[in-house]
Protein backbone atom coordinates (compact mmCIF):
# COMPACT_ATOMS: atom_id res chain seq x y z
CA UNK A 1 0.00 0.00 0.00
CA UNK A 2 1.65 3.41 -0.87
CA UNK A 3 1.39 5.79 2.51
CA UNK A 4 2.69 8.95 2.20
CA UNK A 5 4.92 10.18 4.92
CA UNK A 6 2.11 12.46 5.73
CA UNK A 7 -0.36 9.37 6.82
CA UNK A 8 2.36 7.64 8.55
CA UNK A 9 2.23 7.16 12.31
CA UNK A 10 4.93 6.37 14.81
CA UNK A 11 4.24 3.29 17.68
CA UNK A 12 4.52 -0.11 16.94
CA UNK A 13 1.23 -0.74 18.76
CA UNK A 14 -1.07 0.95 16.15
CA UNK A 15 -1.82 -1.94 13.55
CA UNK A 16 -2.52 -4.62 16.46
CA UNK A 17 -4.69 -2.25 17.92
CA UNK A 18 -6.69 -1.50 14.49
CA UNK A 19 -6.91 -4.73 13.89
CA UNK A 20 -8.54 -6.03 17.44
CA UNK A 21 -11.10 -3.32 16.97
CA UNK A 22 -11.73 -4.00 13.37
CA UNK A 23 -11.17 -7.92 12.87
CA UNK A 24 -12.96 -8.51 9.71
CA UNK A 25 -10.21 -8.66 6.98
CA UNK A 26 -10.60 -9.13 3.24
CA UNK A 27 -8.04 -11.82 2.54
CA UNK A 28 -6.73 -11.51 -0.93
CA UNK A 29 -4.48 -14.68 -2.91
CA UNK A 30 -3.78 -15.78 -6.00
CA UNK A 31 -6.80 -16.76 -8.28
CA UNK A 32 -7.78 -17.59 -11.87
CA UNK A 33 -8.19 -15.15 -13.95
CA UNK A 34 -8.28 -12.67 -10.63
CA UNK A 35 -6.93 -12.75 -7.60
CA UNK A 36 -9.24 -14.43 -4.40
CA UNK A 37 -10.86 -12.12 -2.03
CA UNK A 38 -12.82 -13.06 1.21
CA UNK A 39 -13.73 -11.74 3.78
CA UNK A 40 -12.56 -13.19 7.11
CA UNK A 41 -12.59 -12.39 11.04
CA UNK A 42 -9.04 -12.52 12.11
CA UNK A 43 -7.56 -12.57 15.91
CA UNK A 44 -3.75 -12.62 17.45
CA UNK A 45 -2.86 -15.97 18.91
CA UNK A 46 -4.02 -16.37 22.57
CA UNK A 47 -0.65 -16.07 23.71
CA UNK A 48 -0.04 -12.45 22.29
CA UNK A 49 0.70 -9.42 24.53
CA UNK A 50 0.05 -6.06 23.96
CA UNK A 51 3.07 -4.33 22.35
CA UNK A 52 4.11 -7.51 20.76
CA UNK A 53 5.03 -6.32 17.29
CA UNK A 54 2.88 -7.64 14.18
CA UNK A 55 5.97 -9.05 11.64
CA UNK A 56 6.67 -12.68 12.37
CA UNK A 57 3.22 -13.09 14.19
CA UNK A 58 0.81 -16.00 13.48
CA UNK A 59 -2.39 -14.71 12.84
CA UNK A 60 -5.52 -17.12 13.24
CA UNK A 61 -8.41 -16.67 10.14
CA UNK A 62 -10.52 -19.34 8.93
CA UNK A 63 -13.67 -19.59 6.01
CA UNK A 64 -15.89 -21.94 4.21
CA UNK A 65 -14.57 -25.40 2.68
CA UNK A 66 -17.50 -24.71 0.15
CA UNK A 67 -15.61 -21.36 -0.89
CA UNK A 68 -13.35 -21.81 -4.31
CA UNK A 69 -10.43 -19.27 -2.27
CA UNK A 70 -10.12 -22.06 0.28
CA UNK A 71 -10.26 -25.08 -2.51
CA UNK A 72 -7.29 -22.85 -4.55
CA UNK A 73 -5.40 -22.64 -1.25
CA UNK A 74 -5.71 -26.22 -0.53
CA UNK A 75 -4.45 -26.70 -4.14
CA UNK A 76 -1.54 -24.64 -3.25
CA UNK A 77 -1.01 -25.60 0.17
CA UNK A 78 -1.09 -21.99 1.37
CA UNK A 79 1.20 -19.54 0.16
CA UNK A 80 1.61 -15.37 0.33
CA UNK A 81 -1.63 -13.40 0.49
CA UNK A 82 -2.97 -10.25 1.48
CA UNK A 83 -5.09 -9.37 5.18
CA UNK A 84 -6.79 -5.65 4.24
CA UNK A 85 -8.28 -4.40 7.58
CA UNK A 86 -10.52 -0.98 7.33
CA UNK A 87 -10.51 0.94 10.75
CA UNK A 88 -12.88 3.78 11.34
CA UNK A 89 -13.61 5.89 7.99
CA UNK A 90 -15.66 8.60 7.11
CA UNK A 91 -16.99 11.15 4.63
CA UNK A 92 -16.00 15.44 4.94
CA UNK A 93 -17.66 17.54 4.10
CA UNK A 94 -15.69 20.57 2.54
CA UNK A 95 -18.03 23.05 3.95
CA UNK A 96 -15.57 22.39 7.41
CA UNK A 97 -12.86 23.91 5.23
CA UNK A 98 -14.11 27.48 4.91
CA UNK A 99 -13.03 27.99 1.39
CA UNK A 100 -14.26 28.73 -2.13
CA UNK A 101 -12.39 26.44 -4.45
CA UNK A 102 -12.70 23.28 -2.07
CA UNK A 103 -13.56 19.42 -2.40
CA UNK A 104 -14.37 16.73 -0.38
CA UNK A 105 -12.26 13.75 1.17
CA UNK A 106 -12.80 10.67 2.70
CA UNK A 107 -10.83 10.30 6.17
CA UNK A 108 -10.07 6.63 6.95
CA UNK A 109 -7.63 4.40 8.65
CA UNK A 110 -6.40 1.13 6.87
CA UNK A 111 -3.81 -2.19 7.83
CA UNK A 112 -2.48 -4.00 4.98
CA UNK A 113 -0.14 -7.00 6.13
CA UNK A 114 1.15 -9.46 3.62
CA UNK A 115 2.60 -13.16 5.19
CA UNK A 116 2.27 -16.62 4.27
CA UNK A 117 -0.77 -18.64 4.76
CA UNK A 118 -0.37 -22.07 6.29
CA UNK A 119 -3.58 -24.12 6.50
CA UNK A 120 -4.40 -25.84 9.70
CA UNK A 121 -5.22 -29.10 10.79
CA UNK A 122 -8.31 -30.14 12.02
CA UNK A 123 -7.78 -29.89 15.58
CA UNK A 124 -6.10 -26.43 14.99
CA UNK A 125 -9.40 -25.63 13.05
CA UNK A 126 -11.86 -26.39 16.11
CA UNK A 127 -9.16 -24.19 18.17
CA UNK A 128 -9.50 -21.22 15.54
CA UNK A 129 -12.89 -21.69 15.57
CA UNK A 130 -13.87 -22.21 19.08
CA UNK A 131 -11.43 -19.24 20.25
CA UNK A 132 -12.47 -16.72 17.59
CA UNK A 133 -16.35 -17.60 18.78
CA UNK A 134 -14.73 -16.77 22.07
CA UNK A 135 -12.56 -14.02 21.60
CA UNK A 136 -15.20 -11.59 19.58
CA UNK A 137 -18.15 -12.13 22.21
CA UNK A 138 -16.02 -10.76 24.48
CA UNK A 139 -14.75 -8.45 22.85
CA UNK A 140 -18.13 -6.95 21.26
CA UNK A 141 -21.13 -9.40 22.53
CA UNK A 142 -22.31 -9.77 25.92
CA UNK A 143 -19.48 -11.92 27.33
CA UNK A 144 -21.64 -14.90 27.10
CA UNK A 145 -19.39 -18.16 28.22
CA UNK A 146 -18.98 -20.07 24.59
CA UNK A 147 -17.51 -23.18 26.54
CA UNK A 148 -20.88 -25.18 26.49
CA UNK A 149 -20.90 -24.53 22.42
CA UNK A 150 -17.95 -26.40 21.93
CA UNK A 151 -18.92 -29.56 20.95
CA UNK A 152 -21.51 -27.87 18.46
CA UNK A 153 -18.33 -26.36 16.98
CA UNK A 154 -16.91 -29.76 16.84
CA UNK A 155 -19.79 -30.76 14.96
CA UNK A 156 -19.50 -27.82 12.46
CA UNK A 157 -15.97 -27.82 12.22
CA UNK A 158 -15.68 -29.93 9.34
CA UNK A 159 -17.07 -27.81 6.50
CA UNK A 160 -14.45 -25.17 8.10
CA UNK A 161 -10.43 -24.20 6.49
CA UNK A 162 -8.44 -22.75 9.20
CA UNK A 163 -5.66 -20.91 7.96
CA UNK A 164 -2.23 -19.77 10.18
CA UNK A 165 -1.18 -16.00 8.49
CA UNK A 166 2.40 -15.06 9.28
CA UNK A 167 3.16 -11.43 9.02
CA UNK A 168 5.73 -10.54 6.91
CA UNK A 169 5.21 -7.05 6.54
CA UNK A 170 2.64 -4.01 7.86
CA UNK A 171 1.82 -1.16 5.50
CA UNK A 172 -0.64 1.14 7.82
CA UNK A 173 -2.70 4.40 6.55
CA UNK A 174 -4.18 6.84 8.88
CA UNK A 175 -5.38 9.82 6.22
CA UNK A 176 -6.75 12.32 8.69
CA UNK A 177 -6.51 15.69 8.03
CA UNK A 178 -3.31 15.90 8.66
CA UNK A 179 -2.74 18.04 5.18
CA UNK A 180 -4.74 21.16 6.94
CA UNK A 181 -4.14 23.54 9.65
CA UNK A 182 -5.17 22.79 13.28
CA UNK A 183 -7.96 24.35 13.45
CA UNK A 184 -9.36 22.81 10.05
CA UNK A 185 -8.63 19.46 11.74
CA UNK A 186 -10.65 20.57 14.93
CA UNK A 187 -13.47 21.25 13.07
CA UNK A 188 -13.26 18.33 10.96
CA UNK A 189 -12.86 16.08 14.55
CA UNK A 190 -15.69 17.82 16.46
CA UNK A 191 -17.57 17.09 13.50
CA UNK A 192 -17.11 13.27 14.06
CA UNK A 193 -17.05 13.42 17.74
CA UNK A 194 -20.65 15.14 17.39
CA UNK A 195 -22.11 12.16 14.91
CA UNK A 196 -24.61 9.39 15.70
CA UNK A 197 -22.22 6.84 14.45
CA UNK A 198 -19.87 4.79 16.68
CA UNK A 199 -17.41 4.72 13.37
CA UNK A 200 -17.05 8.20 13.25
CA UNK A 201 -16.60 8.84 16.75
CA UNK A 202 -14.03 6.79 16.58
CA UNK A 203 -12.04 8.87 13.92
CA UNK A 204 -12.46 11.72 16.41
CA UNK A 205 -11.03 9.34 19.08
CA UNK A 206 -7.87 8.35 17.03
CA UNK A 207 -7.11 12.08 15.99
CA UNK A 208 -7.10 13.01 19.16
CA UNK A 209 -4.70 10.12 19.89
CA UNK A 210 -2.57 11.76 17.24
CA UNK A 211 -2.84 15.27 18.90
CA UNK A 212 -4.60 16.87 15.69
CA UNK A 213 -6.69 19.85 15.73
CA UNK A 214 -6.59 23.09 17.51
CA UNK A 215 -6.73 22.07 21.04
CA UNK A 216 -4.36 20.02 21.04
CA UNK A 217 -1.78 20.86 23.95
Amino acid sequence: MFTPKLYQVDGDDWPLRIIERHPLAVLVSNGDPVPNATHVPVIAPPDAAPGDALPGMRLWAHLTRANPHWQQLAADGGGPAKLVFHGPNGYVTPSLYSADMVAPTWNYVSVHLEGTVELAGDDETLAIVHTTAQTLEDRFGDGMALAPSLEYHRQIVGAVGGLFFTVTKVDVMFKLSQEKDPEVQQRVLDRFAASDSGLHREVADTMRALRLGSSAG
